[in-house]
């Protein structure tokens, strides 16, 4: 696919960067929100560690948006798998939220 007249060399390249940090700060406020709500709302016993788990899937999802952005200049490989395994963590655990 070739770039419109009008678009800069390299600006697909640029869109793509900013969509993956996006993703990074929305990860970021997801996994706040849902500790503040496990704070909040769950007994103690189940707060803690639904804290610790809301911070590991945040870091792994961090994770992926760094090497992410680090691979744009190289072949796509494919991620699906752990996107929907970060996707099912997090319902998973709202979903326990909810229920405690």
């Amino acid at each position: 696919m070739t770039a419109p007249r009008d678009e800069p060399p390299g600006a697909q390249l640029e869109r793509t960067l900013l969509s993956w940090r996006r993703t990074g700060v929305s990860f970021t406020v997801v996994a706040l929100l849902l500790a503040r709500l496990a704070v909040i709302e769950a007994p103690r016993p189940v707060a803690l560690p639904a804290v610790a788990a809301i911070g590991l899937t945040w870091a792994g999802a961090i994770h992926l948006t760094r090497v992410r952005i680090r691979s744009l200049t190289r072949p796509v490989r494919r991620t699906l798998p752990l996107v929907v395994a970060l996707i099912l963590l997090y319902c998973v655990t709202g979903t326990l939220l909810l229920v405690s």
